[in-house]
């Protein structure tokens, strides 16, 4: 099952894609969030094969989370690989150089089930597409403020 939502960013492409790959802040959102997670071999720059290791709630029970950046191509595209109680998941971000000062960001999100109990938790999402869409497009308002943010304070 796919997942795509797409956000304009007034902001360069380098500053729109430090803003939304920035790892630390991610991590400190989902744990806020009540996951608990760390990173595999505690590296300190993002690059293509680091990854978290954890546990997160997910309907009602505790299931183990792996994930991985499987590709990390700046300041063009981002893939995250995640693995989560019998579920895959691709999470894909493109940034796409509409102006000096706009960049488009289109994510998409693909999942898909393992197991039984995961092939449920996929039905329960497809009734549930338009709040998963609006989540989504919320999580890319937020980080695209942010990233506008910062390009404002960078103008002075």
């Amino acid at each position: 099952m796919k997942f795509k939502v797409s956000e304009d960013v007034d902001a360069p492409a380098d500053i729109t894609w430090a803003r939304f790959t920035d790892f630390s802040g991610i991590e400190a959102e989902v744990k806020g969030r009540g996951a608990e997670l760390s990173r595999v071999g505690n590296w300190a720059t993002p690059e293509a094969g680091c990854g978290w290791r954890g546990q997160v709630t997910v309907r009602g029970r505790l299931r183990p989370i792996a994930s991985e950046i499987s590709a990390l191509d700046g300041p063009e595209r981002c893939e995250i690989r995640t693995s989560v109680g019998g579920m895959d998941a691709v999470f894909e971000m493109s940034f796409v150089h509409l102006r000096p000062d706009m960049t488009r960001v289109q994510v998409v999100l693909d999942l898909s089930a393992k197991t039984l109990s995961a092939r449920l938790a996929l039905q329960t999402l497809k009734l549930a597409r338009g709040r998963v869409m609006q989540r989504l497009q919320g999580l890319l308002v937020r980080q695209g403020d942010l990233a506008e943010d910062d390009y404002r304070r960078a103008q002075g």
